[in-house]
Parts: structure tokens; C-alpha cells; sequence
């Protein structure tokens, strides 16, 4: 009798688990433009670059991104890695759903030239949402600011970035 109540209850167990699927990272693509400030003039500084983050708990995620920026010229640009520690308001959007996040981290402001200096530490924090278009992909809008490197002539770079996110 024990057992043919087992069986009868299975399938309510089973019905009864969660069935979102657990995405445990995202990665993403972007284009930014933006400004640098306390350099005596305001120049348009031009971004490309790439990241990706890993979920800890919940919307709780550590990620890492790659970026080369230009402000005019060859002997104007510089790479920037930044290791980050984000929250995602809303991890499991769906299609058509917005998820906004906060992040912030430290950063390093390298030159791309050989024989350019040595890179030199910041601090970065931002914002943004990814806006789901569908299960995998969505457009991501953010804003960042790279703070305190002495490697460059700016106090802050502050940058709109639009790009893509995978998951």
C-alpha cells in the first residue's frame, strides 16, 4: 500500500519543481562613446570591447570585460580590463523583459603602445539594463565610469555603451 502511494505521488512531486532553467552566466559585446573629465577639454572617446559574467547566488554575478578605447590618434588610446562584482534585478527576464543591473570594480588603464608606460589602476561602477528580445539574446544599454587611472589625463571616463548579451 506504501508503495502504490509513492508511485501516485511522484508525479505531483515532480510537477511541483522549478522548471526556469538556471543560466549561470551571460557574455555581451559593445560599442560605447563618451567623454573624459579634468583633462581641460572634453574629447569623444570611442569604445569597443567584450565581458562576461558568472552568477554566484541569485542576481549576484563577477565578471570581467576587455576594452579598447581611442580619444584621437594612435598615441591616444588605451586598454582597460576590469575584474567587476554586478546584481541583476531581474536574472530570469524573459523575452521582452527588461533586467537592470548595478556593477562596479576595479579596473587597469593600460597603453597599446610597445614602450608606451606602464598601465595603471581605476576604479570603475555603472548601471544599465539588458532588454531580452528573446530567450538568448538582448540589447544591452549602460553607462560606465572609469575612475582614478594616472595613466591617462582624464579624472573620469564616462561612457553610454549599447551592445549585445548571450546567455
Amino acid at each position: 500500500m506504501a508503495i502504490a502511494a509513492l508511485l501516485l505521488m511522484a508525479p505531483a512531486l515532480a510537477s511541483a519543481q522549478n522548471t526556469e532553467h538556471p543560466y549561470r552566466g551571460q557574455g555581451y559585446l559593445f560599442l560605447g562613446f563618451g567623454t573624459g573629465t579634468g583633462g581641460g577639454y572634453l574629447p569623444v572617446i570611442k569604445q569597443l570591447g567584450f565581458g562576461g559574467e558568472g552568477f554566484l547566488y541569485k542576481g549576484l554575478g563577477v565578471g570581467a570585460e576587455a576594452v579598447y578605447a581611442n580619444w584621437g590618434g594612435y598615441y591616444n588610446e588605451a586598454w582597460i580590463g576590469s575584474g567587476d562584482i554586478s546584481y541583476h534585478f531581474r536574472r530570469h527576464a524573459a523575452p521582452f523583459q527588461v533586467d537592470p543591473f548595478v556593477l562596479g570594480g576595479v579596473s587597469i588603464v593600460g597603453p597599446t603602445q610597445v614602450g608606451g608606460g606602464r598601465g595603471s589602476p581605476a576604479g570603475n561602477f555603472g548601471g544599465g539594463a539588458n532588454v531580452w528580445l528573446a530567450q538568448h539574446a538582448a540589447l544591452r544599454f549602460e553607462v560606465r565610469d572609469v575612475a582614478g587611472a594616472s595613466f591617462w589625463e582624464f579624472d573620469h571616463v564616462i561612457a553610454f555603451r549599447i551592445g549585445m548579451t548571450f546567455r
